[in-house]
């Protein structure tokens, strides 16, 4: 994201009250953003309170980076697809397994580190090795969970839609996720910019809360008839207390809003 663009969401935010997280991963590597620690102090700056999460597979985040990490990153949400090299690189395709896991390792050595939780999404590559998986990563780690993967929309055929369908609280609670171009989605799983609600190019945050296309989607969630939105083939409109296999922290419930949080899943 251009960094003028950027500092005009934060600058923004900065006079909004209630945020108690920003989320700098979004569907791409945070550590392959060169201004990464740029725009977290920026964030520090204006938003002193609220908590910096990041999702990363760690690949990138090599020890040059590890007091800057500590330094800003407060929750970093790990994905680690596999225990053995053979799952994790069937997983992650084109990453090398002893790499991330020495980054990740290295970084648990500092006593500054950010809380740390662990994501193994289940998946044919690494199925049988789930066990292993939480036996290793759970004593090193704040927390773990072992997840099914999404359907993003209907994007991937990994869950079942049944009905009914209920809401699954985004369009009332948040997060709002902004991608890259300023583009505004309703829903964080939207990759494709199908649940649209505004541009903040052009508009402010507050505008977009209040914009007609949040208020119709609001409306639609009300109702539960998901017609013609993104949401009548997403997954979360489904509650499955099955898709989390397994969480550490007992407080990791399915329906809440978010993962990033020390106390609250989603």
């Amino acid at each position: 994201m251009d960094f003028n663009l950027f500092a005009k969401i934060i600058n923004q935010c900065s006079r909004q009250e209630g945020i108690d997280t920003i989320d700098i991963g979004g569907f791409g590597e945070p550590f392959a953003d060169k201004l990464l620690f740029e725009r977290c102090e920026l964030i520090r700056k204006r938003l002193p309170k609220p908590q910096i999460f990041t999702s990363s597979n760690c690949y990138l985040m090599t020890p040059d980076k590890y007091d800057d990490v500590c330094k800003y990153i407060d929750s970093l949400k790990i994905s680690v697809y596999g225990v053995s090299k053979e799952a994790y690189e069937a997983s992650h395709r084109t990453l090398t397994y002893e790499t991330t896991r020495d980054n990740i390792l290295g970084l648990l050595e500092r006593k500054d580190k950010p809380y740390t939780i662990g994501l193994l999404t289940l998946s044919d590559d690494n199925r049988h090795e789930m066990e292993d998986w939480i036996a290793y990563w759970q004593p090193k780690l704040d927390e773990v969970y072992v997840w099914l993967p999404h359907n993003f929309g209907g994007l991937m055929d990994f869950r079942t839609i049944n009905k009914p369908q209920v809401s699954c609280g985004r369009p009332f609670n948040g997060p709002l996720y902004i991608h890259l171009d300023g583009i505004v989605s309703m829903c964080c799983l939207d990759i494709n910019k199908k649940l649209v609600i505004g541009d903040i190019n052009n508009q402010s945050i507050v505008e977009i809360f209040k914009s007609e296309a949040i208020k119709n989607i609001r409306r639609a969630h009300r109702r539960c008839d998901f017609k013609g939105l993104l949401c009548e083939n997403c997954c979360q409109t489904n509650y499955n207390p099955d898709v989390l296999v397994y969480a550490s922290n007992k407080e990791r419930k399915v329906g809440k809003l978010n993962s990033n949080l020390k106390v609250v899943a989603a």
